[in-house]
């Protein structure tokens, strides 16, 4: 392959300028951590370009976040010297709505959490039938038990119960479900009473949406997607490039179909299934690892050649995701090597460790800290003077001379530093894996995962590979985590124990 091609100063590898030269017009990409895919998808495009294959207004770029598409648009104009279409689904659709000339006004999107909580702070208060409802669901018999309503408001059992019936109604409503489909939910009966609380919630927020002439996002998916079925309006794209397609949804993916249909255009989606963690907002990874279903004739790449991690490190989390055997198989390779990059801290004193973990790391080391939950942190600065810089920034009284980042796991994806620390590796409710049980309600709108804490592994596997060196895990003595017990005694792992 005598082929050059040259992004950000780096020359494509030989996997990434296959994916990009041999032109297949459908194709998926099965990028590992750290792979160098973003590059890869401007080398496709740098690539069409160059080779008058395609112009400009004939290739549209999606991917998920408004950040993830300014940062690529950005980088297409630094390699192409060409401004590109390159959107957000919701910003496809919103333009396609546009252009057909419908009127819209969007839903603020805490609109749906807004109505659960008014749901249970007014819609039940005084009301005897929903509010034994509620305790039936929660097994409190009032004529045994002293708990009164201000007590279950309060509590976390309804906490875990609002966060169940917004994941059904997002899982409902990215997976095509309609109000009509309630009638099949219920012949469960089993799942009736918490069905009647959903049921009367998706009625109001849908009847809130039309009374106030708004739609979500969801609406606009489904919207959009009947226009082009119906052939209302023309697009020019011949291209459709896809990034982190291991997060499309339902919705998102018939929207892509039926534009793909419309024009006979070529399809290339990019994203890894170690990497998909968004199931809870609706997102189907059965359509990225089933894509061949869809498009027959579509080629295969990989791209395992890891720029980010070490050797070491990428084959202790592979090893670990890969016992899920509902992924897909990789060999991911690296130039880096490290000796044992995965350290385990385990501790007592949940006041000191995070100090003394930073203490040992070198000072021109940037050092991002990330956890399964946003209020973590609070729980290991307690002896800390710190402040809240923008971007999550972190200062510390005592360390005024480093750069730290403080992020979810969720939010740190795509992300990479010098070194990472993760906090709350616990056997907890709250820890990693979070224990957190999806109702068994959930199964009416989704495909089961069958493999035990399966989104949660991947969760992990992120964690992990975010690091361009070392990585240390804060595991209490008193409740590790299973995924630390679980890695603990590999050859590639470091453990030491503060007490």
């Amino acid at each position: 392959m005598n082929e050059k091609i040259i992004v950000n100063g780096y020359e494509l590898d030989e996997q990434q300028l296959a994916s990009v030269i041999e032109n297949e017009k459908y194709s998926l990409i099965i990028a590992g951590a750290g792979s160098g895919k973003t590059l890869t998808l401007i080398g496709k495009i740098k690539y069409l370009l160059d080779n008058s294959i395609l112009k400009p207004d004939e290739i549209c770029c999606i991917s998920f976040t408004n950040e993830a598409t300014n940062n690529l648009r950005e980088s297409i104009f630094k390699n192409c010297n060409i401004e590109l279409s390159v959107f957000t689904f919701h910003k496809l659709a919103l333009t396609i709505l546009k252009d057909s000339g419908i009127q819209y006004n969007i839903a603020d999107s805490d609109l749906l959490s807004y109505i659960i909580d008014e749901f249970f702070f007014s819609k039940c208060f005084g009301n005897i039938l929903l509010q034994n409802i509620v305790y039936k669901i929660f097994h409190v018999y009032i004529f045994k038990s002293t708990k009164k309503w201000e007590d279950i408001v309060n509590s976390r059992e309804l906490v875990n119960l609002k966060k169940t019936i917004m994941t059904f109604i997002n899982l409902m409503k990215g997976n095509g479900y309609s109000i009509e489909s309630f009638e099949r939910f219920f012949k469960s009966r089993r799942f009736r009473k918490v069905l009647c609380l959903i049921y009367a919630i998706y009625v109001i927020y849908e009847v809130e949406k039309v009374s106030s002439g708004l739609i979500d996002f969801d609406d606009m998916m489904s919207y959009a997607t009947n226009i082009v079925k119906r052939n209302i309006i023309r697009l020019p794209f011949k291209m459709f490039i896809i990034d982190e397609f291991q997060d499309t949804s339902l919705l998102r993916f018939n929207l892509i179909r039926e534009l793909v249909k419309l024009n006979d255009a070529g399809l290339c989606v990019v994203g890894d299934d170690y990497q998909s963690i968004y199931h809870f907002s609706g997102c189907d990874l059965e359509i990225f690892l089933n894509f061949k279903d869809y498009y027959n004739e579509a080629k295969i790449y990989r791209l395992e050649k890891t720029y980010r991690n070490s050797l070491e490190l990428v084959n202790t989390a592979g090893k670990f995701v890969m016992k899920n055997p509902n992924q897909i198989k990789k060999n991911l390779v690296s130039p880096k090597r490290l000796d044992k990059p995965i350290n385990l801290v385990y501790f007592n004193n949940i006041d000191s460790v995070l100090e003394r973990v930073i203490g040992d790391i070198p000072k021109d080391k940037e050092i991002l800290i990330i956890s399964r939950n946003n209020f973590d942190i609070k729980k290991y600065t307690k002896c800390l003077s710190y402040e809240i810089r923008d971007n999550n920034y972190i200062e510390f009284l005592k360390f005024k001379d480093r750069k730290i980042r403080f992020l979810s796991i969720h939010s740190s994806k795509g992300l990479e530093s010098d070194v990472v620390i993760i906090l709350n590796v616990s056997n907890d409710l709250y820890g990693l894996p979070i224990k957190l049980k999806d109702e068994k309600v959930l199964s009416l709108v989704k495909k089961n995962q069958p493999y035990p804490y399966e989104e949660e592994r991947r969760l992990f596997y992120v964690a992990l590979t975010r690091t361009k060196s070392y990585i240390y895990l804060l595991v209490p003595n008193s409740k590790p985590s299973i995924f630390a017990s679980e890695i603990k005694y590999d050859e590639n792992v470091k453990v030491y124990s503060f007490n």
